[in-house]
């Protein structure tokens, strides 16, 4: 059987393998993401399909006092062809699994599904997000919001908050445990159990208070970016520190 070409080429950068679409599978995304413009309506959590993203993410976390932080391992990788088709044949797409086959690539890992979600489709996000829809971690996070406890998502970053630090405990075992139900791999580097403050997205979260980290700033400020460049960081960094005051 010969192998379904839909990339033209893959590279390593930042500890990520990247696919580069070919032309017919750009045209399979766009009429993909036309699909789901139409028919899927995303929750309100998440924040990575949301005006103001992860920005305003973080701003919705600091009405509260203590918060957890889950980052979720080769995101897309993880996600195998037959679930990419089961989601979109649960959404109604006629030609689900022709279009998860045009939509994965034989996976650059050993582990986990044979062939998955790349990064560098124009698809994936959407396409990760409708089998994140579909499994246990989704209603884990149901769950907790409707219990009081506040779960945002940005693609493989979750952000936890709540008033009582013993309930968001047993609420981030809850969400631990459903990540594993889910396959979902937990990326133990980034993980934060419950606390006064974190740091996610490159900032640190605290009650009333959201702001880029001193790490960030100093890594920036060594680049020597161009005057372009530096206006629009400077600009990203007083957008974090104003919406404070919303």
């Amino acid at each position: 059987m010969t192998e379904l070409l839909n990339y033209k080429f893959s590279f390593f950068r930042k500890n990520k393998y990247v696919f580069v679409p070919n032309e017919d599978s750009i045209d399979k995304g766009h009429s993909l993401l036309r699909f789901v413009e139409k028919e899927v309506s995303f929750p309100r959590s998440f924040y990575h399909f949301a005006k103001g993203g992860h920005v305003e993410a973080l701003h919705r976390h600091i009405e509260n006092k203590y918060f957890f932080r889950i980052d979720l391992q080769r995101y897309f990788y993880s996600i195998g062809r037959n679930r990419i088709a089961r989601a979109l044949h649960s959404a109604g797409f006629r030609k689900a699994r022709t279009y998860a086959k045009w939509s994965s690539v034989k996976s650059p890992y050993t582990d986990g599904p044979a062939y998955a979600l790349p990064i560098g489709f124009i698809q994936s996000p959407a396409l990760a997000s409708m089998v994140f829809m579909q499994s246990p971690l989704m209603k884990a996070i149901e769950r907790l919001i409707s219990e009081g406890i506040y779960v945002s998502v940005y693609l493989d970053d979750l952000i936890g908050s709540g008033r009582d630090k013993r309930i968001l405990e047993k609420g981030f075992r809850y969400i631990l445990a459903a990540c594993e139900e889910a396959e979902f791999t937990i990326n133990m580097d980034k993980l934060a159990a419950p606390d006064d403050h974190i740091q996610a997205f490159n900032c640190d979260i605290a009650m009333h208070r959201a702001s880029v980290t001193v790490e960030r700033i100093e890594k920036f400020a060594a680049r020597h970016g161009s005057p372009a460049g530096e206006a629009a960081f400077d600009a990203y960094c007083r957008k974090v520190a104003e919406q404070n005051r919303r």
